[in-house]
C-alpha cells in the first residue's frame, strides 16, 4: 500500500504534468510569448549617475526561457539531439526515484501475497464460469 506522503507526492507529480500541458496548450493558441526585461529601478539609476529613465519603447523584449532552449535545440545533427533529450529524461527520472518511498519487505510480502490470493481467486471463478456457459452452450446447441 502507498503511504499518505507517496500518495501526496503522486498528487503533486500529477498535478505539475497537468499544469505544463495546460501551459504548452495555452502557448500553442496564442503562439510564442516573449518577456519584457523590467528597466533597473530609479534608486539604482540615480546611484548609476543615469538621470534618463527608459521608456517603455526603449524595453528590449527577451525570449522566454524555454524559446531559448528550443531554439538551440533544433540546431545541430539529430542524433545529438536525441541523445540531449534521452540523457535529460533519464536526469528527471533519476530525481523522480529519489522521491519514491520505498516498502519495507513486510508491506512488499503482504501486498504480494493478496495479489497472487486473488488472482488465484478470480482464475478459479472464471473457470467455472466458463465451464458451465461450456456446458449451457452445448445442452442448446445437442
Amino acid at each position: 500500500m502507498l503511504t499518505d506522503r507517496a500518495k501526496s507526492t503522486f498528487y503533486e507529480c500529477i498535478i505539475k504534468w497537468l499544469m505544463k500541458k495546460k501551459k504548452a496548450r495555452r502557448k500553442k493558441r496564442t503562439g510564442k510569448k516573449t518577456h519584457v526585461m523590467p528597466a533597473a529601478s530609479i534608486s539604482e539609476q540615480k546611484k548609476a549617475g543615469v538621470e534618463t529613465i527608459p521608456q517603455k519603447e526603449d524595453l528590449q523584449p527577451v525570449p522566454a526561457k524555454k524559446d531559448v532552449f528550443r531554439a538551440a535545440d533544433t540546431g545541430g545533427f539529430a542524433p545529438k539531439r536525441y541523445f540531449n533529450v534521452v540523457r535529460q529524461f533519464l536526469a528527471e527520472a533519476k530525481v523522480e526515484l529519489k522521491k519514491v518511498t520505498w516498502p519495507s519487505r513486510k508491506e512488499l510480502l503482504t501486498t504480494t501475497t493478496v495479489v497472487i490470493v486473488l488472482v488465484i481467486l478470480i482464475a478459479l471463478f472464471l473457470g467455472i464460469v466458463d465451464l458451465g456457459l461450456v456446458k449451457i452452450i452445448r445442452n442448446v446447441l445437442g
